[in-house]
């Protein structure tokens, strides 16, 4: 089958974007546009709110392994930028197995094999040395993120991981404490600050004259900043659900979302899917959407979920779940967005 176009058009093919520039588009006002190839049923929302409606959604904890256990307040807010600017794309390429490390008497795959991989290289100290961290390589990448299978991109995040701490260094004099009581211990205005100040972190695409702003990793580094803090934050509520390859897999699982038969033919034959191509932006900002949807329903129905509680349980379900060997494909796209 051959590549999906990367060309950014909207449903009527228009190239150019509207007079005055791309609008920032709200991604959890309506669906994406129906020609981009993703729809959210109503009907199939309807119908889990109906199954959801005494399900407990707690709130997220953080505790798979992987991140040190011993860390809290800034020296984790330093460890939580690092490792999230590089939590992305940890599927293997075609033929390859999964990437895994060795960590604590135990095989760690997925987001805990990063995270684990991240605390190995800090090794006792007590905090992440950001100036070790910012003087990494393209050798010492390879040593970083060391293990067996294939990971993806790793000269990327290595130079990722270097910028990231050089920021923090030199933007935030030596430590994300800083950025965060800048941001007044908000939520929303740490995800500002990290999506602005510090590389990697904004996540926007424009694709048919529309800037979708979506943030996944900002969203994600607050959550988890925020988890360990002595102090505590405001504004977590508020944030969506972080569109990555696990939440539109369950969804599509769940008949939420339905794909156009093209991009049914891609997704389920692992097709890689470009980088900001309507079709790969439709199946984030659907999942925005629909979760959305969700959430306003759940509530209504007196039940106590947020964005982010309904994204851990769905990437939880979709990673860990009994049934997540038979969710079927997730879409694939190269990318240190998500």
């Amino acid at each position: 089958m051959p590549p999906l176009p990367t060309e950014n058009t909207g449903p009527s093919g228009d190239h150019n974007p509207p007079e005055g520039g791309p609008l920032l588009a709200d991604l959890r006002s309506g669906p994406p546009p129906a020609g981009w190839g993703v729809e959210v049923s109503p009907e199939a929302v309807a119908a889990l709110v109906r199954q959801w409606r005494g399900r407990s959604f707690p709130t997220p904890r953080f505790d798979y392994p992987g991140p040190p256990p011993g860390l809290r307040d800034g020296p984790w807010f330093d460890y939580a930028v690092l490792s999230v600017s590089v939590l992305a794309c940890l599927w293997p390429p075609p033929d390859c197995r999964m990437w895994s490390i060795s960590y604590a008497g135990r095989r760690l795959t997925d987001a805990p094999a990063l995270f684990g991989a991240i605390t190995r290289w800090i090794g006792p100290r007590t905090r992440p040395d950001l100036r070790s961290f910012s003087e990494l390589d393209c050798t010492q990448a390879g040593w970083l993120f060391a293990g067996r299978g294939v990971l993806q991109m790793v000269p990327e995040r290595g130079d990722r991981i270097a910028r990231v701490a050089t920021a923090v260094r030199e933007r935030w004099a030596g430590g994300a404490l800083h950025l965060v009581e800048e941001a007044g211990w908000d939520g929303p205005g740490v995800v500002e600050l990290l999506a602005t100040t510090i590389p990697g972190y904004e996540d926007e695409a424009t694709v048919g004259g529309r800037r979708l702003r979506f943030r996944k990793l900002a969203h994600l580094a607050s959550s988890l900043m925020a988890s360990r803090s002595s102090r505590p934050w405001v504004g977590l509520d508020s944030f969506p659900v972080y569109p990555d390859y696990m939440l539109p897999r369950f969804l599509r699982h769940l008949g939420v979302l339905r794909y156009s038969p093209r991009l049914s033919r891609a997704v389920d034959s692992r097709t890689e899917i470009p980088r900001h191509s309507p079709e790969e932006a439709a199946i984030r900002w659907a999942t925005v959407y629909a979760c959305h949807l969700l959430v306003e329903a759940l509530r209504a129905e007196g039940v106590s979920v947020t964005g982010p509680r309904l994204d851990y349980f769905l990437w939880s379900e979709a990673v860990f779940g009994a049934d997540a060997s038979r969710m079927g494909e997730h879409h694939r796209t190269v990318t240190l967005d998500y």
